[in-house]
Order: C-alpha cells, then sequence, then structure tokens
C-alpha cells in the first residue's frame, strides 16, 4: 500500500533532509519537528497563499475600502480571496466577508453594514488547497472621525448640537487643506468690508465670498482660498474667527501647521483676527501684513 505524506508549511516554516531518513520541520514557533521517512513512499508539500492587508480608505459613515495583495498563491491557485471583519481581533471568512475574485496580486473590498463610532478589525483573505491565509490585522473607526483624510484633506471638527449644518444621527464638520495656500496679505488696511465680520462656526464662507467681491486685488487670503480646488472640492474658504480655533484646538490631528493664521473675521477697518498656534494666542493683526493662510470646506 503507498503511503503519502501530506504536509502543509506555513508562511515563515521551512524543511529539510537528512540522509534520506529524517525529515526537520522548523517551525515559526522556533520548535523542530522531526519525521521519519522509512515507511513513506511519496512526500507531498502543501503551502498556503501569503498575502497583506490593504489601509483603509474611503470611509463613510457605514462602509470603508480596504483589499490586499496576494504576493504568493503557495502551492496552488488561489480560489477565494477579500477581506473579513469583526468588531473582536482575528476576524476569519466565518464573519463578516467580502469575495474579490480570485488569484494573485491586488484587489479592492468593500466593506459595509458598518455602525458609526464602533471599532472594526480587519485582515485580508486567500484560499487554496492548502487552506486559508490571512494578511496583517488592521483596526479602524466606522464613520468620519477627527484625523481622517477626508473630501480633500483632514476632518478637523465634527458639528456639536447647536452649530448651524447640524443635524441629528448625521455627521458634518469641517476639513482643513493639507498644506498651507500661501504666506499673503488679508486687504487693504482701512476699509472695512461689509459682512466679514462673521465669528462663528459657520460663518468663514460668507465672510470670504464677501471679502473676494469687495476686493479686486487677487493675492489675498480670502481668493487663494476661494479659487482652490482639491481632489475635484473647489468650496474651500478662510475660516471664520470660531472655525480657526476649533483648528487650533485639533491641532495634534493634523500635520505641518504652522506658526500662525489668518481668519476671515474682521475686527475693524484696520485688522482681521489672527491665531497663535504656539500658544493659542489671538489678536487683531494689520491687514496689510503677511500671516499664513490655510483654507478649509465644510461636509
Amino acid at each position: 500500500m503507498k503511503r503519502i505524506l501530506i504536509i502543509l508549511l506555513l508562511f515563515g516554516m521551512s524543511y529539510s533532509v537528512l540522509s534520506q531518513t529524517k525529515m526537520f520541520i522548523y517551525k515559526i514557533s522556533g520548535t523542530t519537528d522531526t519525521l521519519l521517512l522509512s515507511n513513506v513512499d511519496s512526500i507531498t508539500f502543501k503551502a498556503t497563499p501569503v498575502l497583506t492587508t490593504t489601509s483603509i480608505s474611503n470611509k463613510t459613515q457605514t462602509a470603508a475600502t480596504s483589499g490586499g495583495n496576494v504576493t504568493s498563491e503557495g502551492s496552488g491557485v488561489v480560489t477565494a480571496r477579500g477581506v473579513c471583519w469583526s468588531t473582536l481581533t482575528n476576524p476569519t471568512i466565518a464573519n463578516s466577508k467580502t469575495s474579490d475574485g480570485t488569484g494573485a496580486g491586488i484587489f479592492t473590498s468593500s466593506i459595509t453594514g458598518l455602525t458609526p463610532g464602533n471599532a472594526y478589525y480587519v485582515r485580508a483573505y486567500a484560499t487554496n488547497n492548502a487552506g486559508t491565509a490571512y494578511g496583517n490585522e488592521i483596526s479602524f473607526t466606522a464613520g468620519v472621525v477627527i484625523g481622517d483624510s477626508y473630501q480633500g484633506g483632514k476632518v478637523f471638527y465634527i458639528l456639536q448640537s447647536g452649530d448651524p449644518g447640524y443635524i441629528a444621527g448625521e455627521i458634518h464638520g469641517l476639513i482643513v487643506a493639507p498644506s498651507n495656500q500661501g504666506y499673503t496679505e488679508w486687504g487693504y488696511t482701512g476699509s472695512t468690508m461689509p459682512g466679514a465680520d462673521g465669528t462663528a462656526i459657520g460663518t468663514g464662507n460668507q465672510n470670504t465670498i464677501d471679502i473676494v467681491t469687495g476686493y479686486s486685488y487677487p493675492l489675498i487670503a480670502a481668493r487663494y482660498c476661494y479659487d482652490l480646488v482639491l481632489d475635484g472640492y473647489s468650496d474651500w474658504y478662510l475660516p471664520s474667527k470660531d472655525e480657526l480655533h476649533q483648528l487650533y484646538l485639533n491641532r495634534a490631528a493634523i500635520s505641518g501647521l504652522s506658526s500662525f493664521y489668518w481668519s476671515s473675521s474682521e475686527c475693524d477697518a484696520t485688522g482681521a483676527w489672527v491665531r497663535v498656534f504656539t500658544n493659542g494666542s489671538e489678536y487683531c493683526e494689520m491687514k496689510g501684513n503677511p500671516v499664513y493662510v490655510r483654507a478649509v470646506r465644510s461636509f
């Protein structure tokens, strides 16, 4: 009777044969198994696929995008692949999963049915004749949260009850551009800009419209924001005094901020409000002096 030894080699394992009488299996754990070959007529090796998990992107309130990259199919063709996820660590294909084709290479997966605010764990998976293997685990929080890359920039504020635009059960907020738009003046010193005196959250956009309507000069802070287009979004504006304050409060989640920025809120005929990001103070700066500019938009 023919005796066949089937050996499943997992990622990180290896083997060697000594004098055709013994086989040593070297495990990931550091231990070694010894197999006697005297009663074995043939050996079949099987290996599971090798793959990685793609970082989370394109988050919405109830969905997100991930995927994976099958870099080796192992001992057989990959017949199923996708991602699996759960609110517990180490998700498997027994949990929620996608089915995203076959074979080696990069694939994209749509994760759906999420509950906003819940933490989820995701792993890519791939199945061949040796079994199912998993990629590295990635965790994320469902829904849009401060610090997320989203719609052209990074989220720095989520609207709260009482804020203009707040809708119970929905998430809306403010996004900051990923880099500065310039270092320039606010406008003409000595002339009041009608309508550009809003300071509250929700007033920055109208302030910006009033400024660019009232000033024809192109090299001003509001115009830099108003003309900005990033990732297809063209509704950027210079933040109001209170919007800029929220950016300061959540500055740890936003990289690359400079020492001080213009707001779109005029304080008098000669100046507009500036927020200092090194110490949190604010002051009325002469409109004709240059200050850093960072655009924001609402979502």
